[in-house]
């Protein structure tokens, strides 16, 4: 219970921490970006955290669909901002290297969406699942 309540408030503080960093240029005004959080994600991310953003062990990508809003943000803010969170605790090395490649292509995005992105397409759905064995056929007659 104290775990829940710890993670509510450390949520809670990082989100207002947020709010003062929006995604705006020094003069205050918005940034535009060419594409949309789907387009990145389908253009750049799903060959490493898959079509479901069950995430690929192999490519040592984690899985995206087991996490909501909030902490996403905060996943995604560390990969663009090459550090850490407090709350998140994570470290993210691979991915803000690559992330450095992505903005050079164009693959910009605004952190607060592409997390409202990866929830509502994923969060909870599982990985595709091969179909099941065919049962043999029996040779018995009757």
């Amino acid at each position: 219970m104290t775990n829940k309540i710890n993670m509510v408030l450390v949520s809670a503080v990082a989100m207002l921490f947020f709010a003062g960093c929006g995604d705006k240029k020094a003069g205050g005004e918005a940034i535009t970006y060419a594409k949309s959080p789907k387009e990145v994600y389908d253009a750049s991310c799903v060959k490493c955290h898959g079509i479901n953003g069950e995430g690929k062990p192999e490519k040592k990508a984690p899985a995206l669909n087991d996490k909501q809003t909030e902490e996403l943000e905060l996943d995604l803010y560390d990969v663009k901002n090459g550090g850490t969170t407090m709350a998140g605790g994570s470290e993210h090395e691979v991915m803000e290297h690559n992330m450095k490649k992505l903005l050079a292509q164009g693959y910009d995005y605004d952190v607060k969406a592409m997390a409202e992105f990866l929830e509502k397409s994923f969060y909870k759905k599982l990985a595709p699942k091969e179909a099941p064995a065919a049962e043999p056929e029996s040779n018995t007659t009757k």
